[in-house]
């Protein structure tokens, strides 16, 4: 299975077919995937400033939709449970059954067994799939130094990723549990 996602990953991005060159859509470094320039390219986004006070489209996309700012989101909706189940807990003696029900998620097991397990999927689905997109680059990265279009250094700092992907998403294995 792995290979044959390392094979798609090559397929699409032409380094399996000879003479293809899978430079456009790297950038000079293994590490980050670019978005084509080309709006008539496969894989164009137009990333347009989305706020006013924000950062410019590229940035966001870069920085606000990668796995550790995921991570820290979750960390901050797992808060924001934790404060629904506070405020629940305070108002369940003066609230009917049919007003929580209508309030919706304020079942006790909701809020000891889905306010758990709920963000533990969505973590564990992060980390995965930051697992498998550092395998891949790895992969990747090794069948570009075969081809002498990356540098040994490019394939150490692609291996160093995965190694540390595969830390986090282990760690995650062995310390968040699901709950019943």
């Amino acid at each position: 299975m792995v290979k044959r996602i390392g094979v798609v990953v090559c397929l699409m991005l032409g380094l399996a077919s000879p003479g293809a060159s899978g430079a456009g859509w790297f950038s000079k470094s293994i590490d980050q995937l670019t978005v084509p320039k080309d709006p008539a390219s496969v894989g164009y986004l137009n990333l347009s400033k989305r706020h006013p006070d924000g950062a410019d489209g590229p940035t966001e996309f870069a920085t606000d939709y990668a796995p550790g700012a995921a991570l820290q989101r979750l960390d901050q909706m797992r808060g924001f449970l934790a404060s629904f189940k506070q405020l629940s807990a305070q108002v369940r003696s003066r609230l009917s059954e049919a007003e929580l029900r209508r309030a919706g998620n304020s079942s006790g097991e909701m809020q000891s067994i889905g306010f758990h397990n709920i963000p533990l999927i969505v973590e564990g689905t992060l980390l995965k799939q930051d697992y498998q997109l550092r395998q891949v680059e790895y992969e990747l990265a090794q069948l570009r130094h075969l081809r002498g279009e990356a540098t040994e250094q490019a394939v150490d700092r692609a291996r160093r990723a995965y190694a540390e992907a595969t830390k986090r998403f282990q760690a995650f294995w062995d310390t968040k549990r699901p709950t019943d």
